[in-house]
């Protein structure tokens, strides 16, 4: 039996922030689920690899990741 892959939903309800080191560097905000898990195949490929540029670089370039609620349109 195969288990179903790890995909996030078609439209995301939160972002794996990580957060620069550095005044003035750009954050990165990936699509996730609720806990903050990322599913590889529903990224295109240069989020991809945004996402594990920066999670190869946790501690140098960027924070710990944290989990933020999208906020929709409009929503103050």
């Amino acid at each position: 039996m195969f288990a179903k892959p790890d995909t996030a939903p078609a439209e995301a309800t939160h972002l794996l922030h990580f957060e620069p080191l550095s005044a003035g560097d750009a954050g990165l905000d990936i699509p996730c689920d609720p806990t903050g898990r990322v599913g590889l195949d529903a990224l295109g490929e240069k989020l991809r690899n945004d996402y594990f540029f920066a999670r190869t670089l946790i501690g140098r370039l960027f924070a710990r990741p944290t989990v933020r609620l999208v906020r929709p349109l409009g929503a103050g």
